[in-house]
């Protein structure tokens, strides 16, 4: 069980494209269809009366700036020898401890920063549509998210979730948790998109979206410090703490089939709202042209190209009540030690309430509050956009993405994001080079493609074949359908 739960809490605490708000690829193009909406609701395909069908969507995204790994292709970090090591293998089991064994196999160098920072998510788009009828724009989209976010994350932090308490470089140590925030929530997602046209001159048109989502919680878990708390390695895998102000949250089960595991622990709700400005090429109302050789009526739009467009959307503004299998623990101005803590936290989330309870929730001073629901509020974030037709199908843009948690509250946090790209686009092909900057501080450089119905990229370029550090590796992939070739705004 505790090496399953490894490979959870790796792909969860140290692991959606919608969370890491890549703003390049696919969803800036203006052939993005009802996946532009996931960066603003007031985005469309500008299709006349045009249909576009997403069958699916597929991304994953792994960032942090504390770790890397030397250069290697990305596929020899899938080998089966190395799911084995933790699956199959002896992993934990007497030789060595499962903090050993990923050290060993995975050879991580460190490079840490004064606030070190952990992001990921993996999210799946099911069957999902956007339909442009004349000033209209209605949309629905499906997905299955799991999404986590860490931010200022002490240096002997992680070093202790990797290489445990009794790590050499930690003893003796004393350090702050420095507000230290982590946060894993896995839901479903129904969402329904509309937008309109507000307004259109000879010059200009604007464009409000709103998206409203239906949340459904399956699995949440979250750690944070609420300042002050102070941890001591003295020896011997102990941990000292004082002044431990700190919330550890959770709602998941013990599932014993896919079902349980997927089950609903809580519901909510979020939004989403945007605008969207488009400066016309030409000084002209958009024309409307009678081909009577045309079904329905033969009406389409005079295609019209843009001289640039801006945008500028608030995202994710919601929250899940979990109050099924849901544990809420609070603890303030709590002092003790506590042993191997790294070993209850890779056994499992229940394992690592039961110590932390057992070790701190009864001692001299220390208060402990408890409950069986809390409210995790969604990655909130405002998002702007900016795309300049140069000329012949060549566009380039810019984009940023910040996050907004809600004060006071346990909220998800996603990475703050500034991106550049080139891209070529036609109906059929497109091409795109984006750069970008993750948490204002670390620069990738990546490229994507959409052949027909089929697209597919990766902001990690040199990471992926093996010619850069690897410090996050990400991919997206899907297939869409447009159900109209007339274009124009």
């Amino acid at each position: 069980m505790k090496k399953i739960f490894l490979l959870i809490a790796l792909w969860g605490v140290g692991v959606n494209l919608s969370l890491a708000q890549f703003q390049t690829g696919l969803v800036a193009s203006n052939h993005a269809g009802v996946m532009g909406v996931t960066i603003n609701p007031a985005n469309t395909n500008y299709l006349n009366n045009g249909t576009d069908f997403t069958l699916f969507n597929y991304s994953t995204t792994l960032m942090n700036n504390g770790y890397y790994l030397q250069p290697k292709p990305i596929t020899q970090l899938a080998s089966p020898k190395i799911i084995k090591a933790f699956t199959g293998g002896s992993a934990g089991d007497g030789g060595e401890s499962i903090n050993q064994t990923f050290d060993r196999i995975f050879d991580l160098k460190r490079s840490f920063q004064k606030n070190n920072y952990i992001f990921a998510d993996a999210t799946i788009y099911g069957p999902s549509l956007l339909i442009n009828y004349k000033k209209h724009s209605f949309g629905l989209l499906t997905s299955l998210k799991s999404i986590s976010g860490s931010i200022n994350m002490p240096k002997e932090l992680e070093i202790f979730l990797i290489k445990g308490s009794s790590a050499v470089e930690l003893q003796g140590k004393s350090f702050d948790l420095n507000k230290f925030v982590s946060g894993t929530m896995v839901y479903s997602d129904i969402a329904f998109n509309y937008s309109y046209e507000i307004a259109e001159t000879y010059n200009t048109k604007h464009r409000l979206g709103i998206t409203a989502h239906y949340l459904t919680g399956i699995n949440s878990l979250d750690f944070e410090d609420k300042g002050g708390s102070k941890w001591t390695f003295v020896g011997d895998s102990t941990i000292v703490m004082e002044n431990g102000n700190l919330l550890y949250n959770y709602s998941a089960t013990k599932a014993s089939t896919l079902g349980e595991m997927m089950a609903s622990r809580g519901s909510g709700f979020a939004f989403d709202i945007g605008y969207n400005f488009l400066k016309k090429k030409k000084s002209r109302p958009t024309r409307i042209t009678v081909c009577p050789n045309i079904r329905f009526g033969g009406k389409i739009r005079e295609y019209q190209d843009y001289l640039y467009r801006f945008g500028i959307s608030l995202m994710d503004v919601g929250m899940i009540n979990f109050n099924r299998q849901t544990v809420y623990s609070e603890y303030q101005n709590a002092s003790g030690s506590t042993k191997n803590l790294d070993q209850a936290f890779y056994k499992g989330i229940f394992a690592l309430d039961r110590q932390l309870r057992y070790d701190f929730s009864g001692n001299p001073g220390t208060t402990f509050i408890l409950d069986n629901k809390y409210t995790h509020y969604t990655a909130t974030r405002l998002n702007v956009q900016f795309d300049y037709h140069f000329k012949n199908n060549i566009y380039f843009s810019f984009a940023g993405s910040h996050r907004l948690p809600m004060p006071g509250a346990i909220s998800m946090r996603s990475p703050n994001i500034l991106s550049v790209s080139a891209r070529y686009e036609t109906l059929k092909y497109e091409l795109g080079f984006p750069i970008s900057l993750i948490e204002y501080q670390y620069p990738i450089i990546g490229l994507n493609f959409r052949i027909g119905p089929f697209y597919m990229g990766t902001n990690h370029l040199p990471e992926i074949i093996g010619l850069r550090n690897i410090r996050g590796v990400d991919v997206f992939m899907g297939l869409k359908i447009n159900l109209s070739n007339f274009r124009g705004v």
